[in-house]
């Protein structure tokens, strides 16, 4: 059968102008110039000259960006992952 609709985290940049993630996230903060979320397990930020945030939907966001300047996905671990 044909899967109809993504269900695994998933993460798209078009051009370095558009990022589509599909997945567990948690928005945080967003401005005309950046935006922070956390996204199975990392913590996202992006900061461009203008950040438009398109779709905001439980398990799908999708931001289009003009001019890049920085985007950054870091590793946050939970006290529970420390050995």
């Amino acid at each position: 059968m044909k899967k109809l609709f993504q269900y695994d985290p998933f993460i798209e940049m078009l051009n370095c102008r558009q990022l589509r993630i599909i997945g567990d996230y948690k928005f945080l903060e967003a401005s005309e110039h950046h935006c922070k979320f956390y996204y199975e397990g990392f913590l996202v930020t992006i900061e461009a000259g203008t950040v438009h945030i398109n779709v905001l939907k439980d398990e799908e966001i999708l931001v289009h960006v003009d001019e890049l300047k920085y985007f950054e996905m870091k590793r946050q671990v939970n006290e529970n992952e420390i050995i």
